[in-house]
């Protein structure tokens, strides 16, 4: 959408009416909700409806208000949607809260569906304007990115450049779609761009790699530079003239040193290198033939070690065959012998689970459930397929979870019992024993028989009278509604009560009251006093 040209004082009258909209909404909310205080009771087999009706009404407004004065109104503020069409969906908003104020239900909801439905449609063209504009940055820096291969793909590049500029074009135009589809082409020509590059540059590395190879060092000197003519920053072929400068002046040291290597005397090859670097400091050639053969030892103690672990096998002699293959894949790793190992490790599993399987069994009959667990989840780690591992894990995990319940339960009613809370405590203390293990502490036992001694006494219902000067409306909630009165006896079960008075132009009186046994008898006054 283009961006609001109004003048800036009708952009700021329009960004104040939808600030204004919530609190207009919650004046018409309580004038239309005026009336008598006390709630009116549906007519029989009309209250579903109604209440689902009202509901989504009331959330289709609500909807359609967050849309005006949330995502539009920000939308507004970046330039993004034009000030007369926000100001046209208000004026379709607020036909619907009239049409809602003068109980047309229907034509209220038409309205603010309208509303929605336009504002989705809205947002979810700015949510493609987005889309350019972060396309257009990512392309751009694609092109910084790339703007290396610019000499030497001059036509190239240019064809990029140009489709990315039609792209900004239609971008600050508003025309998202064909924004974004200029920007893929740019995309997509720079991508073919890198891999044509790519392709020429490695076919000159392994022209380059041949030549230092064969020690020609002034070919592979030219076909390092040629990539640096393409690419100035390419790693691999700056690696390879400093490899070309520094296999000069040490030819012949070089030429012995592949002798000892081509012999099989590597330890004594290695301590050349190291002499060599020695009188050449941060030689990268040696430095890499140093490590290459550092890579040649290893291999041959890798074999050395795989030969040592088929001998041991071959002797049935499994643990030594482990220590050999562990010890070959410490020095690399090898898939093939990895397998292999895990094949010879299979055969002390039978062992493994069979002691786990005995051990669990023990812990679980012993009531130690969550050590039960452990051990069974290991047996099914090492043996997944075993029945027995995952019958007993599960059985232990269920045990113990039950065990948590129970505990956790009972401290929960014991903590209500503590406050008074004797319902509550209930059910808790219900919920605890349902989920009561077999085997419970003498501790656990002692604190079952406390609260169900303390939950029997504070089962049953105490007199209490309500005091208050027939002025004052007084209620409970959960036991009676707002009621005037001198007195009022009550018979409550022992339980924790929020007794209210409220009285026209008296401040508003809340208690708690705490009922049981030891209570009995107690008056409980409640009057409003104080004025407002």
């Amino acid at each position: 959408m283009s961006r609001n040209k109004k003048p800036v004082v009708y952009v700021a009258i329009a960004l104040a009416a939808l600030i204004l909209l919530p609190i207009l909404l919650i004046l018409i909310s309580k004038v239309g909700g005026g009336g008598s205080s006390q709630p009116l009771e549906p007519a029989a087999g009309e209250v579903g409806a109604a209440a689902v009706a009202n509901y989504d009404l009331r959330q289709l407004a609500e909807k359609a208000e967050s849309l005006l004065n949330q995502d539009l109104a920000a939308a507004t503020r970046k330039g993004d949607v034009s000030l007369d069409y926000v100001l046209d969906l208000k004026r379709d908003y607020d036909k619907a809260e009239d049409a809602l104020a003068a109980g047309k239900s229907e034509k209220a909801a038409k309205l603010y569906a309208d509303v929605v439905q336009n504002a989705e449609l809205t947002l979810a063209g700015i949510t493609l304007a987005e889309q350019a504009r972060q396309m257009n940055d990512a392309t751009y820096a694609q092109l910084n990115q790339l703007n290396y291969l610019e000499a030497a793909f001059a036509e190239s590049y240019a064809e990029a450049v140009a489709s990315y500029n039609d792209g900004l074009n239609q971008l600050n135009t508003g025309n998202w779609k064909e924004s974004i589809a200029a920007f893929e082409m740019t995309n997509a020509l720079l991508g073919d761009l890198e891999a044509r590059s790519l392709q020429q540059i490695q076919t000159m590395l392994e022209k380059a790699a041949l030549a230092l190879n064969d020690y020609e060092l002034e070919d592979a000197r030219e076909a390092y530079t040629e990539v640096l003519g393409i690419d100035a920053n390419n790693a691999p072929a700056r690696y390879g003239l400093a490899m070309v400068d520094a296999l000069e002046g040490i030819a012949d040291e070089v030429k012995a040193l592949e002798a000892l290597e081509q012999a099989g005397k590597l330890e004594d090859a290695l301590a050349m290198v190291d002499e060599l670097i020695a009188a050449n400091p941060n030689n990268a050639f040696l430095q890499n033939k140093q490590a290459d053969l550092q890579q040649q030892i290893i291999e041959r103690d890798f074999n050395a070690y795989v030969a040592r672990a088929g001998a041991a096998e071959g002797e049935g002699n499994y643990k030594a065959a482990i220590d050999a293959l562990e010890a070959a894949l410490k020095l690399k790793s090898d898939a093939e012998q990895a397998a292999r190992l895990a094949d010879l490790k299979e055969k002390y599993k039978a062992a493994r689970l069979e002691t786990l399987l005995s051990t669990g069994f023990n812990a679980l009959k012993a009531g130690r459930y969550q050590e039960a667990r452990d051990i069974y989840k290991e047996a099914t780690v090492l043996v997944p397929e075993s029945k027995e591992a995952r019958t007993g894990y599960e059985k232990a995990s269920s045990l113990h979870l039950a065990n948590i319940r129970y505990t956790q339960n009972l401290d929960t009613a014991d903590k209500y019992v503590g406050e008074g809370r004797y319902p509550l405590a209930a059910k808790f203390f219900n919920k605890a024993m349902a989920a009561r293990p077999s085997n419970v502490t003498s501790a656990q036992q002692s604190d079952e028989g406390r609260i169900r001694t303390k939950l029997d006494l504070e089962g049953k219902q105490v007199a209490v009278t309500i005091v208050s000067d027939k002025k004052t409306f007084v209620s409970i909630i959960g036991v009676f509604p707002p009621e005037k009165l001198k007195s009022k006896e009550l018979s409550l079960f022992p339980d924790v009560y929020k007794v209210k008075g409220t009285r026209t132009g008296y401040r508003t009186v809340e208690r708690e009251i705490r009922i049981d046994t030891q209570k009995a008898g107690q008056e409980i006054e409640i009057k409003c006093t104080e004025k407002q």
